[in-house]
């Protein structure tokens, strides 16, 4: 299998040339990249994992009391079995936790939970892959592309989400823990899964693993970019599938940015971020 390209976050804000040509070669092909030499800190980010480790081995009962019904899902707990990959009728083998803006009072509050230790790390972790999310935005403003907002000022104080996700052991019936789909939003910055299998999907139709060390960060880009870039930045297809280690749980830490909820995203100023968003959520049953 091919790999995906490996970009210094360094060379990346400080608008290298030969590495945005690099870079806008590369995604052309597949929208997936690693960086690194990324600035969130190392401990915050293991002591994420231990925290969703410890959350989501609570009893289901403790669990389900931060679920929120009739919210799409946008903060809190998600039980198994609810999110479903668009256009797919089975849903993915998967729990999550959802955490947003702190400061932006026009969005959902975050729910806190009780019985986990350091749980407000969570709030930090969400600032600074914010911060970082925005800076990578900046550089992309240096592409020679007409963009349908200014995308280095939509995601500021944005609607975007830190998930936190629980592939519980499999009896490997179904070797798709998430099914093929497209991420909603500008782009996601994901911290590596602590066991194999992300995929995503170059433009000949092969599969391409998504591999990254501990102390870096897989970037790709969501479908709201492709709409703002005029579809000259693409979203990328991507699954999760298990690679011999359907026995074991699965633990994986994506921050989604999203622009603000009054963006517009498309030439004619007619379809704004809220509504792209809100449509997507129904159809992947996140409701």
């Amino acid at each position: 299998m091919h790999k995906i390209p490996t970009i210094s976050f360094n060379d990346l804000v400080n608008t290298n040339k030969d590495v945005l040509d690099f870079l806008t070669s590369s995604l052309e092909n597949n929208g997936f990249f690693v960086i690194n030499d990324h600035p969130i800190d190392l401990q915050l980010i293991n002591r994420t994992f231990d925290i969703a480790e410890e959350m989501f081995s609570l009893p289901y009962e403790t669990k389900n009391k931060y679920h929120v019904p009739g919210t799409n899902g946008a903060r809190g707990y998600t039980p198994y079995g609810i999110e479903t990959a668009l256009n797919e009728k089975v849903a993915d083998q998967k729990e999550f936790w959802h955490q947003g803006s702190t400061t932006n009072n026009e969005l959902m509050p975050n729910i806190y939970i009780d019985e986990v230790k350091n749980f407000n790390d969570l709030d930090v972790l969400y600032k600074e892959f914010e911060s970082m999310g925005v800076e990578i935005l900046k550089a992309f403003t240096h592409f020679s592309l007409d963009y349908n907002s200014d995308i280095a000022d939509a995601a500021e104080n944005g609607n975007s989400i830190l998930r936190l996700i629980h592939y519980p052991p499999t009896d490997g019936t179904n070797e798709h823990r998430a099914r093929a789909h497209n991420d909603v939003n500008l782009i996601t910055l994901l911290i590596g899964g602590n066991e194999a299998g992300l995929e995503a999907q170059d433009k000949k139709g092969n599969w391409v693993e998504c591999n990254c060390n501990e102390n870096e960060i897989i970037c790709n880009i969501g479908d709201m970019l492709e709409i703002i870039s005029n579809e000259k930045l693409n979203s990328t297809p991507h699954r999760v599938v298990s690679k011999g280690n359907e026995g074991k749980s699965r633990y994986s830490i994506p921050f989604f940015l999203h622009p603000r909820p009054e963006v517009m995203l498309d030439t004619k100023k007619t379809l704004t971020a809220d509504q792209f968003l809100t449509k997507r959520l129904q159809d992947i049953k996140l409701n």
